[in-house]
């Protein structure tokens, strides 16, 4: 497996949690500091946020576990040369 393979997927990865980190923000920036500016609470764009919220950490932790089983496979799942079969 290439190193440069390698580089891009941890690139990848470190990327989405970057996205991971910044939508944590956003969520302490409007359950924290909103409210001193007048925020009022409403399930009207409470149940919204929340729901996207959930569903988009959700969808980045599932990008990061796929790029990582597929661009890294086990090395079980290699293929075989007939001089490795051989030892």
């Amino acid at each position: 497996m290439s190193r440069l393979r390698v580089a891009l997927v941890v690139l990848g990865d470190a990327m989405l949690i970057a996205v991971v980190v910044l939508l944590l923000e956003i969520d302490k920036l409007v359950n924290g500091t909103l409210y001193g500016y007048g925020l009022v609470f409403s399930d009207d764009w409470a149940q919204p946020y929340w729901l996207l919220f959930r569903v988009s950490l959700a969808l980045i932790v599932v990008a990061v576990i796929l790029i990582s089983l597929v661009e890294l496979p086990h090395p079980a799942f290699e293929e075989r040369t007939e001089e490795d079969a051989l030892e």
